[in-house]
């Protein structure tokens, strides 16, 4: 089981700086055998106000067809973030899945049966930001980018068990996706044993540790 641990930084006004975070990788593509495994880095780390992440998909023509909230961006060229806040007391966990348009897609359940959909009142809630055709001042390739934020207070609304602490253990994992896109792709951190693609396995999640407060 693949670990990170999400350093702890003071609380920015907006998002977070990302100088001197560690990216994981989504490194392990599986079912597929065209050849195609966009490289994808994902930066985690937390504040007081909650999780923060960003990714970045080396893709030059990422495919950006759904728009509209709860449409099924994992068609598109598509990035997710699956946690379980909770592990030891509850077996749910959220699914976050947004296209590189920033276009959201979040469920919740203890697996892929019987899902319930969520729209949060606020649509600015998990503050997403993305932007595509982006050049990388090292290598001049090409990348799109999801940044978003999943509020402690809007986890703990949902999960009445999770406590946001440093050193709070989490189960999680992070994908990379596109299952109508020219070269369909699965790609995931922790790995998934399934012998078909299967995300929404929370057995093969990995461990997300809060790192330490500032």
């Amino acid at each position: 089981m693949r670990t990170y641990v999400a350093a702890w930084l003071p609380s920015p006004q907006g998002m977070p700086d990302w100088d001197g975070v560690e990216p994981l990788e989504i490194d392990q593509y599986l079912w597929m055998d065209n050849g195609y495994e966009p490289e994808t880095r994902v930066k985690v780390c937390c504040t007081d106000h909650g999780l923060h992440l960003l990714y970045r998909v080396y893709e030059e023509r990422p495919t950006i067809r759904y728009t509209r909230m709860q449409e099924p961006v994992y068609k598109d060229s598509c990035v997710e973030f699956f946690l379980q806040p909770a592990p030891d007391a509850d077996a749910r966990y959220v699914n976050f899945e947004l296209n590189a348009a920033g276009t959201l897609l979040l469920g919740l359940g203890a697996d892929r049966n019987g899902r319930e959909r969520i729209t949060p009142d606020d649509p600015d809630l998990f503050r997403i930001r993305a932007a595509v055709g982006l050049t990388d001042p090292v290598d001049a390739r090409t990348y799109w980018q999801v940044e978003f934020s999943v509020p402690f207070s809007w986890l703990r609304s949902l999960f009445p068990a999770f406590v946001a602490k440093p050193e709070a253990r989490m189960r999680a994992n992070f994908y990379k996706c596109g299952d109508d896109t020219p070269l369909p792709h699965y790609g995931c951190w922790n790995r998934v044993t399934s012998d078909v693609p299967d995300f929404h396995r929370s057995g093969d999640f990995g461990e997300l540790i809060l790192g330490t407060a500032p």
